[in-house]
């Protein structure tokens, strides 16, 4: 019996007590990787201290946009905050709160509007913002319980990684890599209709009161700072299998009637030829970038009119 109580005390020590030692030693480990960017984007946003435009949602931003066009048709300056799909829709929008300007407009372009407000992903949430502790203030209090249960295999993860010398930068350039961002923070990998092999498939958005009360409620909290708040278009793969456009006004009108905020873009004005996507069908090669760049640049102008 005695042993068994020494074991079962023992038990959170093997959990949790390792687990935060590795987080102070061992950590980071995934420096080079493609979450990593994270890292510049917020240090970009951290250092402009003038009204600027900031892009939030996932990866069809990351792959999707060529912000210094922006910058020159608007004059303003712009930080590109589109990361991974894996974070979810929350996470995104926690991005700005890094530094919030009056004057700053805020464009959201989330592929779909319905989540269950949770991190999607904690262990991708962990290797993002690893043991940068200033980049912990993404969390909200519900959702620490959840990345402190997946701080364990997280740091494991990071321990085997610091014993095998993993974290460094890839020996083949790769757009999944923290080099492959500009500044702004675009993805700038050479992406074109012959270098990868492009498979969209259609997808089906949807929005859901969960979602857009959130973003209602951000949209409240940045109105009252002077600070806007917008909706904007997101590449939609025309030419496909059962490819219905009226699916995609109804995805736009449902937008429209749960949000506070304005809805700035035409979503059918999103419409691309799948030659223009890179991999699937949420990035876009360089020139799709910078044809649907040029749309949300008109959408722009026409909000600040």
């Amino acid at each position: 019996m005695k042993r068994f109580i020494i074991k079962l005390a023992l038990l959170p020590i093997l959990i949790f007590i390792i687990p935060l030692i590795l987080l102070f030693t061992v950590c980071p480990q995934y420096t080079h990787e493609y979450n990593a960017s994270f890292i510049d984007k917020i240090h970009r946003l951290e250092s402009i201290n003038e009204p600027k435009i900031m892009l939030v949602s996932n990866s069809n931003l990351a792959f999707g946009i060529q912000s210094d066009l922006i910058e020159q048709e608007i004059g303003m300056p712009v930080v590109n905050l589109g990361l991974h799909g894996g974070l979810g829709n929350a996470f995104h929008e926690r991005m700005p709160l890094f530094n919030l300007t009056e004057g700053d407009i805020i464009v959201i372009a989330h592929l779909t509007y319905a989540d269950d407000d949770v991190i999607s992903d904690p262990e991708l949430a962990l290797l993002t913002v690893e043991n940068y502790f200033h980049f912990w203030k993404i969390f909200r209090a519900k959702d620490l319980p959840r990345i402190i249960c997946t701080l364990p295999k997280y740091t494991y993860k990071c321990l085997f990684r610091f014993i095998r010398h993993a974290d460094k930068e890839p020996a083949t350039p790769t757009c999944y890599a923290r080099s492959a961002f500009n500044e702004y923070g675009d993805n700038i990998f050479p992406r074109n209709e012959e270098a990868g092999e492009s498979k969209p498939e259609l997808r089906h958005p949807s929005a859901n009161t969960i979602c857009m009360e959130r973003i209602n409620e951000f949209y409240r909290f940045c109105k009252a700072k002077g600070i806007s708040v917008v909706i904007a278009g997101t590449p939609i793969v025309s030419g496909l299998p059962d490819f219905n456009m009226e699916e995609y006004r109804q995805f736009q009108n449902d937008v429209e009637n749960l949000a506070e905020c304005p809805v700035i873009s035409d979503f059918t004005d999103y419409v691309f030829d799948k030659k223009y996507f890179y991999e699937g069908a949420l990035h876009m090669t360089n020139e799709g970038a910078r044809l649907r760049t040029e749309q949300l640049i008109t959408d722009l102008k026409g909000f600040s009119l």
